[in-house]
């Protein structure tokens, strides 16, 4: 019977503990690897998500939070800005481009976005790249919605389908504008940012929607408006949630932020989106270390469950210790005995690690990207990924080769007259 043989039969022998040991060095392995994906992910999602935009300008809040919700649809909005005002910026000699975007609506889960045709102009992702269609046309009427490529495929929504918004997040029956319906004659191509997740309407649209809405309560039956009985109406929006704006030259960007902050007629403020995201990441870096530091601690744990384990197994096993070398194994072979069980466990736990991550992947991370908006790229294994791997299959061995190390001394100066 081989050394491995002889390993594995000895692990299953003590298959309670062995497994303990391979679900908590599964888990480190899990944690060790996770974590650092995510992270990576998320950061990539972020900067990825807009492109080319020289300012977020929206009512005065805190600068995280307007870019949170703006861009990524995370949180809800304190205030709106007014039309005046985003006249104005379009006016202003150093602006080329406006955005205008409205939020606060949704559909089975989906933020809603009411803006112009701008919106697909100018709005770029990653390095970039401008919003593309994948079938259809943009909304020209204000009943028209352009899906996002995540939206299209989890509800299977084709080109001329009807779909009704609700107001505000909720999803429930009364907060439904069941009587107005909008029908989809566009598709986007997959960006892999929060517009994936994102309906978008017009702003004409938009004010559709609550035009017979009085107070952010909905209509009494008389009071309801049907499509056609709305686009007898004025649908021009009075405010706006914020808008991305684009100057003609780079250099104007701190100089026209800081005369956003004199307007005394609405209180608004413009952020640079990078320093903004530079912001982001100095909060989450602490909170990084923290789960880098309780990750580790999780490894040492599981290391010292392993080696107690093999140090327990030393006073149990002198019956086994004594039938090899009765057999003609040699004190080495007790040594290399030991240390194959810690390598067979290691590879396990990191497999059952691997096999955990790929199972988080495949069911939980589709639902944290329809909650938060963000794309999180988890599915492939790194080159850094193998050398956690190694490390951690590395680190179970030295620590097998204590315990391995002090049965070998023992079997050498105790022989077996010593033992029996």
């Amino acid at each position: 019977m081989s050394l491995i043989q002889l390993a594995i039969k000895s692990l299953l022998s003590r298959r309670l503990v062995s497994i303990l040991l391979i679900l908590s060095i599964g888990l480190s392995t899990l944690l060790l690897i996770g974590i650092d994906k995510i992270k990576q992910s998320t950061r990539q999602s972020f900067t990825h998500s807009v492109s080319g935009t020289d300012l977020v300008v929206g009512p005065r809040m805190g600068d995280i939070q307007l870019l949170l919700y703006s861009v990524f649809r995370i949180g809800n909005p304190i205030a709106n800005m007014s039309w005046e005002s985003v006249e104005k910026i379009k006016n202003h000699s150093a602006v080329s481009w406006v955005i205008p975007i409205s939020l606060g609506d949704s559909h089975r889960g989906y933020p809603v976005l009411g803006t112009t045709k701008d919106y697909f102009k100018y709005f770029q992702y990653g390095k970039q790249r401008p919003l593309e269609l994948k079938t259809g046309t943009f909304f020209s009427e204000p009943f028209d919605a352009v899906i996002g490529s995540v939206v299209a495929t989890e509800k299977q929504y084709q080109i001329g389908d009807e779909i009704h918004l609700s107001h505000g997040t909720s999803s429930t029956k009364h907060a439904v504008h069941e009587h107005k319906h909008f029908k989809i004659v566009g598709i986007l191509n997959k960006t892999r940012t929060p517009v994936d997740n994102t309906v978008h309407i017009s702003l004409e649209g938009m004010e559709a929607l609550h035009i017979d809405w009085k107070n952010g309560r909905p209509p009494k039956k008389h009071e309801v408006m049907h499509n056609h009985d709305v686009l007898e109406h004025d649908l021009h929006s009075d405010e706006v949630t914020a808008c991305f704006v684009g100057l003609k030259t780079k250099m104007a960007i701190f100089s026209f932020q800081r005369e956003l902050t004199t307007w005394s007629e609405d209180p608004i403020f413009g952020i640079i989106p990078g320093i903004t995201l530079l912001k982001i990441w100095k909060m989450v870096g602490m909170v990084d270390q923290v789960l880098k530091i309780i990750t580790i601690l999780v490894l040492v744990v599981a290391l010292i469950g392993l080696l107690l384990s093999l140090f327990i197994s030393l006073n149990h096993r002198k019956r086994e210790l004594i039938i090899i070398r009765v057999l003609g194994g040699h004190p080495i072979h007790l040594w290399l005995l030991m240390i194959l069980e810690g390598f067979i466990l290691s590879i396990l736990g990191v497999l059952v690690g691997s096999a955990s991550l790929a199972i988080i992947q495949t069911w939980f991370v589709p639902f944290i990207e329809n909650k938060l908006g963000l794309v999180l790229t988890v599915n492939s294994l790194a080159i850094s990924d193998f050398r956690v791997m190694g490390l951690i299959i590395i680190a179970s061995v030295f620590i097998s080769s204590i315990p391995a190390g002090i049965a070998y001394k023992k079997t050498l100066s105790q022989g077996l007259g010593a033992t029996t």
